[in-house]
């Protein structure tokens, strides 16, 4: 029994004997963690079982993390029923989606608005515009798309007194009102006669996107406790999918912008360092792919669903 976990009679979980390793049940959580939460639900208890039963470290907790990725890829159909499967992949989308429009944000930030446009190089202005074009389909397709459903989850928890989903649901109108808040506080603080130092900017910029993934974890919380259904639930799932496409549009058109003015316009802002425009455009790259993948998956079930 030493070193072995076991479920007691009326806990949830495993429950880790003494003489278990702290690093090997911290290792299993760790794995665990980075699956869907339908698997986890399904044979986290096992798989954590299993990992401590074998005293596996490091390399057995890597091979388990490693295959988190087909998990989610490629979902196992029974653990979903199709309503099930919108709701997930509204909550993965929406946060894949909030982290993505960030990086757009930034795109326009450090790129558009300073107006530099490499002379002989029209491909440069035209990926501005499909960018601009894109990201506001994508904003306008989430919201008027996803109002419905959001409004439908808000009567609910009201009516119910339902106090936690009711603060859920409201994270996306609370976090940016406090962030602009502490923005227009703190820049006056920080900036100069030049405005803010890179070095604030980079901080500012950090601090959004954790503001952006608290507001995007909300409605996905409220959706897993609340579990809506019916045709709000289709129509945010849809105009999510919309929304994907779009914002996948709009990292294509980053991509080309940011490899144009890394080729012809080495001498404006960071652009002469490869390092630092390549991290961004990874970062870019993986934040489409889930986007896209997760947004495919919700269509699928919503079409599949309304046939």
């Amino acid at each position: 029994m030493n070193g072995h976990s076991m479920k007691r009679p009326g806990c949830r979980g495993p429950v880790t004997l003494p003489g278990t390793t702290p690093g090997t049940t911290l290792l299993a959580r760790a794995a665990l963690a980075l699956y869907p939460p339908s698997w986890r639900a399904r044979y986290g208890d096992e798989v954590h079982a299993l990992l401590e039963e074998s005293g596996g470290g490091l390399g057995a907790a890597a091979s388990v993390a490693w295959r988190a990725l087909p998990a989610w890829i490629w979902p196992p159909a029974h653990l979903h029923d199709r309503p099930a499967r919108m709701r997930a992949s509204l909550s993965t989308g929406l946060l894949a989606w909030s982290f993505l429009t960030g990086l757009a944000l930034v795109f326009a930030q450090l790129t558009q608005f300073q107006g530099f446009q490499p002379p002989g190089h029209p491909i440069i202005p035209a990926s501005y515009l499909v960018f601009d074009a894109a990201l506001v389909m994508s904003v306008a397709a989430a919201g008027l798309g996803g109002l419905p459903l959001w409004l439908l989850m808000l009567r609910r928890a009201h009516r119910e007194r339902l106090r936690r989903d009711t603060l859920y649901l409201l994270l996306p109108l609370i976090v940016p009102i406090a962030f602009l808040a502490g923005l227009n506080i703190m820049v006056p603080l920080v900036g100069g006669a030049h405005g803010v130092s890179p070095a604030s900017f980079l901080i500012i910029t950090l601090a959004g996107f954790c503001f952006a993934g608290v507001a995007a974890t909300g409605p996905g919380l409220a959706l897993r406790r609340l579990q809506p259904r019916g045709p709000a639930l289709h129509l945010a799932t849809i105009a999510g999918g919309v929304a994907a496409a779009a914002a996948v549009t709009a990292a294509a058109a980053i991509i080309v912008a940011v490899t144009g003015l890394c080729l012809w316009a080495r001498g404006f802002a960071g652009y002469h360092h490869g390092a630092i425009p390549g991290v961004y455009l990874a970062l870019v790259v993986v934040a489409a792919t889930v986007t896209a993948v997760s947004a495919t998956r919700g269509t699928r079930a919503a079409l599949a669903e309304l046939r």
